[in-house]
């Protein structure tokens, strides 16, 4: 494993960039995806649940989940004892795009991680990077009615059905691991830098202050790495034009907050970038770790 470590500086133009849009195939064949942005509510559906407890205290149960903003159904069964939650389980429908793990606890609550791929949409500039990957979480207690058969208590949530809310976060996908060999002339790509200062009128007993944010996407051609940047800084007593809003000494991450238990900071190469306003300066330093077949273990590249 070789680990590279890279800083830039740039100087900005304030330009955007534009270019041609591609659909994704697979085998030769188009392939269609759920578009990223969506409006109105997300519900996961739980339809024909069955749950059977026998006398050693298993619990053996099965049910069909749906997500229709996804396009994904699947059957899904498991099983749990005593006290113990069923833990981590994947339903049928498992592929590497789309699929689902649930865990029913002991107090009746089951809770979704659902993974699939999402378009998002004609406008993205970049047709590598048109389609992006989503985990989909949710949890709700089953509603549940006892009726005793031979085998054991039989369980059905009430109307054999229940929806739980369903809270899509997109992310970013992983960089590729192999990518050494790249990585000695690493280069990125800085997409659709925004910067703002205005000044927010809230509360009339309170003065307004100057809010200053900084917005753009990062990517890594060594390791088709796409990322989002941003910083935001408020201040009651600084203009909004002036340069200093946003420190040119401080070093944001990106992207700015992680969901830990979506997205494990140490899967994903570590980012951080300053941005000075007075010469439109901004400074980006990534450190990432790639695959290396080589006998040769290589120094850590500055670039």
């Amino acid at each position: 494993m070789k680990k590279t470590t890279a800083g830039l500086m740039i100087i900005l133009s304030w330009q955007q960039a534009c270019g041609s849009h591609t659909k994704s195939t697979q085998n030769g064949r188009e392939k269609t995806y759920m578009p990223c942005a969506q409006d109105g509510s997300k519900q996961f559906l739980i339809r024909n649940w069955r749950s059977t407890t026998y006398s050693n205290s298993t619990e053996v149960f099965a049910f069909t989940l749906s997500a229709d903003f996804s396009g994904y159904a699947s059957s899904c069964r498991g099983e749990r004892s005593g006290e113990a939650s069923s833990g981590w389980t994947s339903c049928d429908e498992l592929t590497d795009e789309s699929n689902t793990y649930f865990d029913f606890s002991s107090n009746d609550y089951l809770t979704v991680n659902h993974t699939f791929v999402c378009d998002r949409g004609a406008d993205e500039s970049d047709p590598r990077n048109r389609f992006a990957n989503v985990i989909a979480t949710g949890d709700g207690r089953l509603l549940v009615g006892l009726v005793d058969t031979p085998e054991g208590h039989f369980t059905g949530t009430e109307g054999d059905n229940m929806t739980i809310a369903a809270y899509p976060e997109v992310a970013h996908r992983l960089p590729k691991a192999d990518c050494a060999a790249a990585s000695k002339d690493a280069e990125w790509e800085v997409r659709n830098f925004t910067y703002s200062a205005r000044l927010s009128t809230g509360n009339p007993w309170i003065p307004p202050a100057a809010v200053a944010s900084i917005n753009y996407d990062l990517y890594n051609k060594a390791n088709d790495f796409l990322i989002n940047c941003q910083a935001i800084n408020d201040s009651i007593v600084t203009p909004p034009n002036d340069p200093a809003l946003i420190d040119p000494n401080v070093r944001w991450p990106c992207p700015i907050s992680y969901r830990d238990d979506l997205f494990p900071r140490g899967a994903y190469p570590s980012t951080v970038f300053k941005f000075d306003r007075s010469h439109n300066e901004l400074t980006i330093e990534q450190e990432w770790e790639c695959d290396d077949d080589d006998d040769d273990d290589g120094d850590d590249g500055r670039e």
